[in-house]
């Protein structure tokens, strides 16, 4: 490709609303690949570890054994001396960072008397385990496992297992195992996808049932997180990584450039979008993107990915960029102006969002410290990303005494009665009047 051109979409020319149908990246052929998951699941549910050690060695380990499919703690702890100190060094301030932040998350309980002799309260208790996925058959991605296990740590869940598909050969990457020695994670299996999935939420002789499973994973394993959600508990469907960049142009085009490149770096399916009112600026954007582009390392799947999926929309003002930024509801939401906090009460839907010229996603993806697993697809509009919340549970706390059962058993009658429901009335009448 000789040169690239972003699409333009100019809200003066067509609605928010219909800019946004336009970059509705096209649907996969869901129905095909849901036809392939529930054969796994339902294999995996039959026949437990033989479907298992069969489909791993279809999809990832041809000579996979069921022994091998867990990591052993010699394989972890052996990782940190392939690791570079300063690639180690860099991984461990980053698990600090994570965990600082994590720990300003966790909610506080609390038990009150909300009424003259009514107590009430709320309770938070973690799951009793969790299974945090990182993708590891293609790429060495510690900063995943940190950004999940890290979180789940916070919330004290006693059991967390780390799952993988291991590389062609049964092995997994180096930075990956270091990650899980430097947290001190001693449970990993080596499992893909829909495979992982199904052995988390069944249970086999060889793999755990769990009660959380977490993390991205590809098509074939968040349809399977959507099939068994009941049998297990999920974070989220998570799709291809998306950013929004709203912009006035008081940072340098090439910045802006070079951040929704980094973006189309996740895959060729990775929506990187500029929003700004300055018409100026977006042409010079456009024409940084093409500079850029012609020396970068990956330059033809960056191309495929800003062409099919990428877009610059120029808005009246700045209050129609915010307007825009809520309806694309990006997992991730960079507010490259000159005072992103005056914006920043205009932003409702985003999954992270990254205020001012020197907060590239990067930044967030691995080091700052909230979780970059994060809504993806639109879906920031009613969800969140992965937290410390992610692992606990809420149980509310009713604690009356007699006197006040006494003084309200009449109106709790009345309610009970109205829907048709005589043995809740006798449940509290039983109780006697007031002592």
């Amino acid at each position: 490709m000789d040169s690239m051109a972003l699409r333009t979409f100019r809200t003066s020319e067509m609605s928010p609303e219909a800019i946004c149908r336009v970059l509705q990246p096209a649907e996969a052929d869901i129905a095909r690949v849901q036809a392939i998951v529930d054969g796994i699941l339902a294999e995996v549910r039959s026949r437990g570890d033989a479907a298992v050690l069969e489909f791993t060695r279809q999809f990832d380990w041809p000579e996979a054994t069921l022994d091998g499919l867990r990591v052993t703690e010699e394989e972890i702890a052996r990782a940190t001396d392939a690791l570079d100190l300063s690639v180690l060094g860099a991984m461990r301030q980053a698990a600090e960072n994570i965990r600082r932040y994590h720990e300003r998350q966790m909610p506080r309980d609390w038990f009150e008397e909300m009424q003259p002799g009514l107590r009430l309260g709320l309770r938070h208790t973690p799951v009793d385990s969790a299974a945090c996925y990182v993708p590891t058959s293609k790429a060495s991605l510690p900063s995943s496992l940190l950004m999940s296990v890290v979180p789940a740590q916070v919330a004290r869940v006693p059991r967390i297992a780390v799952v993988g598909p291991c590389r062609r050969d049964g092995t997994l990457p180096a930075g990956v195992l270091a990650a899980a020695a430097l947290l001190g994670v001693t449970e990993m299996y080596k499992l893909g996808g829909a495979v992982a999935v199904a052995a988390m939420a069944y249970g086999t002789d060889t793999f755990p049932k769990l009660d959380k499973f977490v993390g991205p994973t590809n098509l074939f394993g968040t349809l399977a997180k959507r099939a068994v959600f009941g049998e297990i508990g999920i974070d989220g469907l998570y799709g291809p990584s998306d950013v929004t960049i709203v912009a006035d142009g008081s940072a340098p085009a090439a910045w802006a450039a070079a951040d929704m490149l980094s973006q189309a770096e996740h895959g060729e399916d990775s929506p990187a979008i500029l929003v700004t009112p300055d018409a100026a600026y977006a042409a010079a954007v456009s024409a940084a993107v093409e500079a850029q582009l012609t020396s970068a390392a990956r330059r033809g799947y960056l191309s495929v990915s800003l062409e099919r999926f990428g877009g610059i929309i120029i808005t009246r003002d700045l209050s129609e960029a915010a307007l825009m930024a809520n309806l694309l509801a990006a997992e991730h939401l960079e507010l490259l102006v000159a005072d992103p906090e005056a914006l920043l009460p205009a932003i409702r839907h985003a999954g992270a969002i990254f205020l001012g010229a020197y907060a590239p996603v990067p930044v967030g993806d691995y080091f700052a410290g909230p979780s970059h697993t994060l809504p993806t697809g639109r879906t920031a509009r009613y969800s969140s990303g992965l937290g410390v919340a992610t692992f606990l549970k809420r149980s509310s706390l009713i604690m009356p005494d007699a006197n006040w059962l006494a003084t309200n058993r009449t109106a709790i009658a009345t309610l009970a009665e109205h829907e048709g429901l005589p043995a809740h009335v006798e449940a509290v009448a039983m109780r006697g009047e007031r002592e």
